[in-house]
């Protein structure tokens, strides 16, 4: 069971996380990201530069804005301590789908990351979205949920 400061530790990083996610403040995100990460989705898993994410979120914001998808905001999470060093959280995000020919409605994205304790604070190292998110961006949004 997670102690009340682990607690306030996660909370306060994603935070961050979901703040600096919307208005992609690279220097905050730049914080959250190990150096090197693995990123996975139902296609596969690769390791990733952080320098190289970060350099493709503000395409990847205009594919929402395009889908029709607004803000996302984190609606759950969930973690437990793996050892003294690493941490998985599991997170449910959600937006509202805009209106127009890329439907209405919400959108829920499920992700879990594996996050480790470093001396400058937590860092992701692992990242999963659990759903393609081509699927989500579909016009028609049928895999969104």
């Amino acid at each position: 069971m997670p102690e009340h400061g682990q607690d306030r530790e996660v909370a306060e990083f994603f935070a961050i996380f979901e703040e600096a996610s919307d208005s992609l403040d690279t220097g905050a995100l730049t914080g959250c990201f190990a150096e090197s990460f693995m990123a996975a989705d139902p296609s596969g898993a690769q390791p990733v530069p952080r320098s190289g994410f970060l350099s493709v979120l503000p395409g990847r914001k205009e594919l929402f804005t395009a889908a029709g998808i607004g803000r996302v905001s984190l609606a759950d999470l969930t973690h437990i301590d793996l050892d003294e060093h690493y941490l998985l959280v599991r997170t449910r995000w959600a937006a509202q789908r805009q209106g127009g020919s890329a439907g209405s409605g919400s959108v829920t994205l499920r992700s879990s990351f594996i996050l480790r304790r470093t001396d400058g604070g937590l860092r992701i190292v692992f990242y999963l979205n659990h759903k393609d998110l081509n699927d989500i961006l579909r016009p028609d949004g049928a895999a969104a949920n």
